[in-house]
């Protein structure tokens, strides 16, 4: 199993605890109560983390559809997977043992749903903690 890193560094933290400050942010179909909710904001976490660590020249994105691993699953789960280690990167994991289940060589590589622009919610983000998209 790859290293899994849930908040590798001081930006990560920032990110991680504006999700929590925030819990809006999240769709609305992400919205658990009793949960930590960091667990419903894989697309913005993983998407700001990228635009404010390196961007392409440091990490690959991935995407999980849920439905591969599973037809009776619903959804998707995006992270990033760090270009030198192959370590990945999920921000919106609450602890890396969270993410000893998660089948993460059935994911994807692909791009963001902008494309490698900032969505509007990252920059709102990355603004909020000081970073600039």
């Amino acid at each position: 199993m790859p290293d899994i890193l849930v908040e590798p560094d001081e930006t990560a933290a920032a990110l991680r605890q504006y999700v929590r400050d925030n819990p809006a942010v999240r769709k609305d179909a992400y919205e658990y109560e009793d949960t930590d909710p960091v667990q419903g904001a894989c697309y913005l976490l993983a998407e700001a983390y990228f635009h404010a660590a390196g961007g392409q020249d440091s990490f690959d994105v991935y995407r999980l559809d849920w439905s591969e691993v599973n037809p009776a699953y619903d959804g998707a789960h995006w992270f990033l997977r760090r270009s030198d280690d192959g370590a990945i990167v999920d921000l919106s994991l609450s602890t890396p043992d969270d993410g000893a289940d998660v089948p993460w060589d059935q994911a994807r590589h692909r791009a963001f749903i902008t494309g490698y622009t900032p969505s509007n919610r990252t920059q709102t983000a990355l603004q909020a903690v000081g970073l600039h998209s």
